[in-house]
Formats: C-alpha cells, structure tokens, sequence
C-alpha cells in the first residue's frame, strides 16, 4: 500500500509539470501508464492481495493519464526524430 501511496504522490508532482517536449511528455505519460498497468497486473496476478481501495485508486489515476494523452499534441510532426521509440507506423496512420 506504501508503495501505492508512493507512485501516486509523484505522479501527482509528475503530473504537476510542464513539459516543452512532446517526446518527453509522452515517454513520461507512458511509464506512469505503466507503472500503473503494474501495480494492476499484480493484483490480478495474486502477488498482492486485493484491495479495492487500492485498486480503485489506481483505476482514477489511470483514467487521468488516459485523459492528459492527446495524441495531437504528444505526436506532432516532426517528433519521429530524436530519442524517441515510438514505432514509425504511429506517424503513417493517426487515426
């Protein structure tokens, strides 16, 4: 729980933050998504014992990252190039 209780208080100071970056504001959108995935995974798993609280927590906190994910702004042309792994196929087909 501490450790939910961790991850959810920096992804709130993450949150908090602006970024100039595109490539940087959607590598970081996407670890927090996974991080959360994570913590998910390991309920449904059995490593961790259900919690709803907790799982409810983690639920809000990935509904607001799904909501900051704007794909017009954190794929705008020209963001192919640089530290990026984004699959090439993201830029061929936007829909």
């Amino acid at each position: 729980m501490r450790k939910l209780v961790l991850a959810i208080s920096m992804l709130a100071f993450a949150g908090s933050a602006a970024f100039a970056d595109p490539i940087q504001e959607r590598q970081a959108l996407m670890k927090e998504r996974g991080k959360l995935a994570g913590q998910l995974s390991k309920v449904v798993k059995g490593e961790e014992d259900f919690d709803a609280a907790a799982v409810l927590t983690t639920l809000k906190a990935l509904q607001a990252n799904a909501e900051k994910f704007d794909a017009e702004k954190l794929f705008p042309a020209g963001s192919d190039k640089g530290d990026t792994t984004a699959a090439p196929k993201i830029w061929e087909d936007m829909a």
